[in-house]
């Protein structure tokens, strides 16, 4: 079965059974990226695996972004092969500013403009959005344009590759 590497999401055929990176560069920087993860986010058992933009469990049975019983911690996602990432879901203080389509100037722009208390900004698995991940309470989640904002209930694919700004 083909599958896609964790860190990238190309090389649809790993060279072993059961891999989990295309190469050692994209092992060693998801690596480098899931230490990088603030431990607000961490700490809390939120977080699924992935199948493209599906949440799964670590066994690979579906999640569901409203059933807390279908998450795990970070690590046991971490350890699990099912797959091709992770992600988090939000809610319990979590949300994310979602931006598509936008430039680091966007960024830079969009910054000073949110008011709840900045926890990590990534960029988002296409390489041409970032997720700006804070502290706020839930709410209704919203979509202006190419900017969502979300608190509940909503799973987000986490890529860990940080944007220092």
């Amino acid at each position: 079965m083909d599958q896609a590497c964790e860190f990238c999401g190309q090389g649809n055929n790993l060279s072993r059974r059961g891999a989990r990176f295309c190469s050692a560069k994209c092992r060693v920087y998801w690596h480098r990226a899931a230490k990088r993860l603030p431990d607000r986010m961490t700490r809390e058992a939120r977080w699924v695996r992935a199948d493209g933009k599906r949440p799964i469990r670590v066994d690979g049975s579906p999640a569901s972004s409203t059933d807390p019983s279908s998450w795990s911690s970070f690590p046991e996602v971490s350890a699990s092969t099912a797959g091709n990432g992770f992600g988090v879901m939000l809610g319990g203080g979590l949300g994310c500013f979602d931006l598509d389509h936008a430039s680091e100037a966007d960024l830079r722009e969009f910054l000073p403009t949110v008011q709840e208390p900045v926890l990590f900004v990534e960029r988002s698995m296409s390489g041409h959005g970032f997720h700006v991940f804070i502290e706020a309470p839930e709410a209704k989640g919203w979509r202006r344009g190419n900017l969502e904002r979300y608190t509940r209930q909503r799973f987000i694919r986490v890529t860990g590759d940080r944007v220092a700004l």
